[in-house]
């Protein structure tokens, strides 16, 4: 996966992009966040990643050895569970404002940044359509931006319907071994 997403990163980076990945394998997760951020700070991108409880130590632990003290200050990280549920539940309003809010000092400042979120959610009613009204409208606010941002899904907890609503919304399809551009045109049914 190392060479396809520096590919990948290295085709997108005037341009940016919206990445689905749906992933089975929490370790591979890990080893393709490490090679983004990699890849981010390689170009002279600050990374802002939106993490878990459960990852955020493996994480940590893996940034501290691979990257050097003045290459780990560009990389800012965020419970993922205060960036969705900051409400007590999923409000795409609030997470939307939330993002604009932390990206800002960054784009005030011309300072490249790129974004890994895992998206994560609790048990609420018409939780697939907010999350898919929420993609939608965080894919229009970053097509003015040209950031390149990662949304991470564990693939448990997508259901069929929901990659279908979430490819509609974004431009690539990441699993943990694969990355696949997604022709939105032919999927607008």
């Amino acid at each position: 996966m190392h060479k396809k997403i520096n590919d990948l990163i290295a085709t997108i980076k005037e341009t940016g992009a919206h990445i689905f990945y749906s992933y089975e394998s929490e370790e591979k997760y890990v080893d393709n966040l490490i090679i983004y951020v990699a890849s981010a700070i390689g170009l002279g991108n600050h990374i802002m990643i939106i993490e878990n409880d459960r990852i955020m130590p493996e994480l940590q632990k893996r940034i501290k050895v691979e990257f050097d003290e003045k290459q780990q200050e560009m990389i800012h990280t965020i419970n993922n569970y205060e960036f969705y549920c900051y409400r007590g539940n999923f409000n795409k309003e609030t997470i939307l404002s939330y993002l604009e809010n932390m990206l800002a000092p960054f784009l005030e400042k011309n300072i490249p940044i790129q974004t890994w979120a895992h998206v994560e959610w609790r048990d609420q009613e018409d939780i697939f359509q907010n999350l898919g009204d929420y993609e939608k409208e965080a894919d229009s606010m970053l097509k003015g931006t040209n950031l390149i941002t990662v949304c991470g899904y564990d693939a448990i907890r997508v259901p069929d319907s929901l990659k279908d609503i979430l490819k509609d919304s974004h431009d690539y399809y990441m699993t943990d071994d694969t990355i696949e551009l997604i022709d939105r045109k032919s999927r607008i049914k």
